[in-house]
């Protein structure tokens, strides 16, 4: 897994320290579901590699500043399914549960997201909090193409994709942790 994990890091030091945060804040808002031991170990792996796709996205896409062109969006999207067959390639003991939520990171709850097409509860659970643990690390730092919006800003933006991007159960509980523990500065 070190590899792996150095592997992303080689290709962008950016995607490696958002790996760690999204990690952290899954495993916190994983343990506020009550998940088993094994679910929160498999959430927090697929939070350090659900990006991990993102090696064979090519330099001119992944690292563009500004607003990604139409035309690149197929290679941004196919990140997901090349993260899920690199994943279990990896040979870990729960490598189909851990890229199976790495696929579904970018679901959504209308239908709308990538790369099936998954809605509401045929999204997995980890795959859903993933999604808010990732969408929430990425606007509150810096990228490339965006700068880093504040706490309050994110939740709002959160807020508003609710029952489309993300599951209203999901904010509420992300919400409620994010009000008493402090995984902005993790």
């Amino acid at each position: 897994m070190e590899s792996l994990a150095l592997a992303i890091e080689v290709r962008d030091a950016y995607t490696r320290g958002h790996c760690d945060r999204t990690g952290r804040i899954a495993r916190a808002l994983g343990q506020c579901f009550d998940l088993q031991p094994a679910q929160l170990e498999q959430l927090e792996l697929a939070a350090h590699f659900h990006d991990v796709g993102k090696i064979g996205v090519p330099d001119r896409v992944l690292l563009h500043p500004g607003t990604v062109p139409d035309d690149d969006w197929p290679a941004i999207r196919a990140h997901s399914e090349l993260g899920e067959r690199i994943f279990l390639a990896s040979g870990h003991a729960h490598a189909s549960e851990v890229a199976t939520l790495i696929r579904h990171h970018h679901e959504a709850m209308d239908g709308s997201g990538y790369p099936d097409g998954l809605a509401g509860d045929a999204i997995p659970l980890g795959a859903r909090l993933l999604r808010v643990a990732d969408s929430y690390d990425a606007m509150t730092t810096r990228r490339t193409y965006a700068e880093a919006r504040s706490h309050e800003t994110a939740m709002r933006i959160l807020h508003a994709e609710q029952h489309q991007k993300i599951d209203p159960e999901v904010f509420r509980v992300f919400e409620q942790l994010m009000r008493n523990a402090d995984l902005r500065e993790a």
